[in-house]
């Protein structure tokens, strides 16, 4: 079973696929040749890499921009831009680590990054956006402490406090991300007889980001919405 496994993360192993047929090549090693696996022609794959890649390079270059900006200028070193620089932070990574394997990926239609760095990979990509889609709850809550209880939450908000709650965002988010790196994820189907192209899929749940993204709803909602202040 192990090895079995093993052998789908075998650099050495170059598999090419031309269409839905493929043929065994260089018997001494065993070696099959795949290619287009992905299904994408090539006009679609250099398009979408030149469309996404100038999108990682916004994403990147913008919240990095955002982070020197909070961080430089003294107008804007007060405590409500500091959810927006965890927030920046969370997506600069993102865009960073995350997009282009990613993007890889899925143009080429299997994973040749290697099975540590696709448990890696996986964690991260569940740790930066469950942080992000928190940070953005958490920028909604403080909107709607700042609308509701004006002038109790401003006095309660201290830099303390707003760095305990940017904290518990990010340690929520690495107690989500790290039971699929500990291995607690969908087990993978038995090896076949026939070679499998190497994957690797992010284990999270749905239902927490179903819970998670409740909160930004209910906060911008024009119904009641009881949310109170933590007193710590």
């Amino acid at each position: 079973m192990e090895g079995d496994s093993e052998d789908l993360w075998d650099r050495d192993r170059v598999l090419w696929f031309n269409g839905t047929e493929g043929e065994e090549t260089n018997g001494t090693n065993h070696t099959l040749v795949l290619h287009g696996a992905s299904g994408y022609s090539t006009l679609h794959i250099i398009i979408s890499s030149i469309i996404l890649t100038f999108m990682m390079i916004v994403v990147v270059i913008g919240n990095m921009l955002v982070i020197i900006a909070i961080a430089t200028e003294k107008t804007l070193k007060n405590i409500q831009n500091w959810f927006i620089a965890s927030l920046a932070v969370a997506d600069f990574f993102v865009g960073l680590l995350i997009m282009p394997f990613s993007l890889a990926n899925e143009l080429m239609g299997y994973w040749i990054f290697g099975s540590l760095w696709c448990s890696i990979h996986s964690a991260m990509d569940v740790l930066l956006c469950t942080s992000s889609i928190m940070n953005i709850c958490l920028i909604s809550l403080d909107r709607y402490w700042s609308i509701t209880q004006s002038v109790d939450y401003l006095k309660k908000r201290t830099p303390g406090r707003a760095a305990v709650m940017i904290a518990m965002v990010w340690v929520l988010s690495a107690l989500i991300s790290i039971p699929p790196l500990l291995g607690w994820r969908v087990p993978p189907p038995p090896p076949s007889e026939e070679p499998q192209l190497p994957e690797c899929a992010v284990s999270t749940s749905l239902l927490t980001f179903a819970l998670i993204a409740r909160i930004p709803l209910m906060t911008s909602s024009q119904g009641p919405c009881w949310a109170p202040f933590p007193s710590f």
